[in-house]
């Protein structure tokens, strides 16, 4: 975002690093997040594939708590402080991550799956889709670590959206 640009907007009306917890700390980590009143996390790389992804959780029953960015390219280290942010939040139930790899590679994005999986000891139901670059490798990572990649992101939103109903604990 351009803030540090304007830094008069910011004496008249105060600094984007105010308001929201969770979104304060996704700025910190430069993150793109805007919490949502549900209680299913969302992580997407770009936000036409986010907002996408919010969609087929709302069709398919569910209310999204986020909408969380990890933009192009994202490293494990980006997908680790996704995770963190949106673990948060108390009111969150489940996590969908939709991932598209063009120059975002799928075994990155499953090396921070994993790793903050097992640093934040996450016992929430975590859905995954991804597809595109070095997709199979990252859902071999994924399988390893007994997370089961989802096939579509209409299957990944409606297995999220009944694994919160339901109530599971990973």
């Amino acid at each position: 975002n351009s803030a540090w640009r304007h830094r008069e907007l910011e004496q008249r009306y105060g600094s984007v690093l105010e308001g929201d917890p969770y979104e304060v700390e996704a700025k910190k980590r430069s993150l793109t997040y805007v919490s949502l009143g549900g209680d299913i996390g969302i992580i997407g790389n770009g936000a036409g594939l986010c907002m996408s992804t919010l969609d087929l959780v709302q069709r398919a029953g569910g209310q999204a708590a986020n909408f969380c960015d990890i933009g192009g390219g994202a490293k494990a280290e980006v997908v680790e402080n996704a995770l963190a942010v949106i673990l948060m939040n108390p009111k969150v139930k489940g996590v969908l991550i939709n991932v598209f790899g063009g120059i975002t590679r799928g075994d990155e994005v499953a090396k921070g799956i994993v790793t903050a999986r097992d640093n934040l000891k996450m016992k929430l139901p975590l859905v995954v889709r991804m597809s595109g670059t070095r997709e199979e490798e990252g859902r071999q990572i994924l399988r390893q670590n007994g997370i089961e990649p989802g096939a579509s992101a209409w299957e990944a939103a409606q297995k999220i959206v009944e694994l919160t109903r339901a109530g599971v604990k990973a």
